[in-house]
């Protein structure tokens, strides 16, 4: 059935770049498939627009500033009269805006169809330190870990770096709480990269995360619902640095330096195992549509990174390429997600 369908990318944040590149995928996969497509992008200025597939340029993701410019209220209204008459809307953002729950909230309230999670999963699944305590609670492993404050970094740095130590030990890797693609992540070897590593962080996010540097295989694995809510999981991927390097920004999205290997080079009982983590994580979140849960397979067994609700969805992304594995071809899978973000609004009707 042919549909009308907004692929809604870009927004304020320090992924735009990352977010234009998966919804200009997404869009001319759905454009293919015959369906009615256009593109609705939030500029960093806070400014919508609704554009054809054709006009969206092709790029390469880059890291951007953090973008703590507010969306423009004056902006809102036109942003949501660009909406009327759509079937659906594919959710094409990464980052704070669009991935943490506002956009689904704001989408649910209209009554009008998205693909992905809804806005307490977002919500939860992006601020890091939460899900971990949801991910001990249904019985994952996570890695050792310390939350920082802004605050508390800057009235007493010597005490925090301190702490960080005495809690986690090294090495360790720094991270913005809320955020993806790594942007503001550093990992950390000795104590006097700790605090350069939490200044880089705390110009994404007031709240950081310093886990302990796990060891082992870097596994991801994807969870897809049925239309009947069953869970379905992908092959399992697995990421190789081939020189032991961290899996940063210019890893996941230019191929510096990293193989993404899939099926992962693990014996079957280990993947299964993964993918039981996977689908754990995503229920323990409450997800809906579609996850990408980030572990680390380690001799303690898998550890926990992170659930991705919005998965990167670039020609380079690793959801796509399990999916291909699976046999599932991209346009194919796009369609997939549109139709169920349908079926759950028309259950919600009911």
């Amino acid at each position: 059935m042919k549909r009308r369908i907004v692929v809604m990318m870009g927004g304020p944040s320090g992924e735009h770049e990352v977010s234009l590149a998966s919804g200009r995928q997404v869009a001319r996969a759905l454009h293919g498939l015959g369906h009615e497509v256009a593109a609705l992008v939030v500029g960093r200025d806070g400014a919508w627009s609704r554009l054809p597939v054709e006009a969206l340029p092709a790029l390469a993701p880059s890291v951007q500033d953090p973008g703590r410019t507010a969306v423009d209220r004056e902006q809102m209204p036109v942003g949501v009269a660009l909406l009327a008459g759509v079937d659906a809307v594919f959710l094409a953002f990464h980052g704070k805006f669009g991935e943490d729950g506002g956009i689904q909230g704001l989408l649910q309230t209209l009554g009008v169809p998205y693909t992905g999670s809804g806005p307490l999963a977002s919500g939860l699944a992006m601020h890091k330190a939460k899900a971990k305590e949801l991910y001990q609670f249904h019985g994952l492993q996570v890695p050792r870990s310390v939350t920082v404050e802004r605050q508390g970094w800057r009235t007493d740095p010597i005490r925090t770096v301190a702490r960080v130590l005495e809690t986690v030990g090294l090495p360790l890797v720094v991270k913005p709480n809320q955020g993806g693609s790594s942007i503001g992540a550093t990992p950390v070897a000795v104590a006097a990269e700790v605090s350069p590593a939490l200044e880089l962080a705390f110009g994404q996010d007031d709240l950081v995360l310093v886990e302990e540097r796990l060891r082992g295989t870097e596994l991801t694995c994807a969870v897809l619902e049925e239309p009947d809510g069953a869970l379905t999981t992908l092959p399992v991927v697995e990421i190789k640095s081939r020189h032991d390097a961290f899996f940063d920004f210019d890893e996941k999205y230019r191929g510096a330096d990293a193989v993404e290997i899939v099926p992962a080079r693990i014996p079957d009982e280990v993947a299964a195992a993964c993918q039981a983590v996977a689908k754990t994580a995503h229920r323990a979140l409450l997800c809906e549509g579609f996850s990408r849960t980030d572990l680390f397979w380690t001799p303690r067994g898998p550890v926990v990174l992170e659930t991705n609700t919005i998965p990167g969805l670039t020609p380079q992304s690793l959801l796509p390429r399990a999916a291909q594995a699976a046999g599932i071809p991209f346009p194919d899978l796009m369609e997939r997600l549109v139709e169920l973000a349908i079926l759950r609004a028309e259950r919600q009707a009911q």
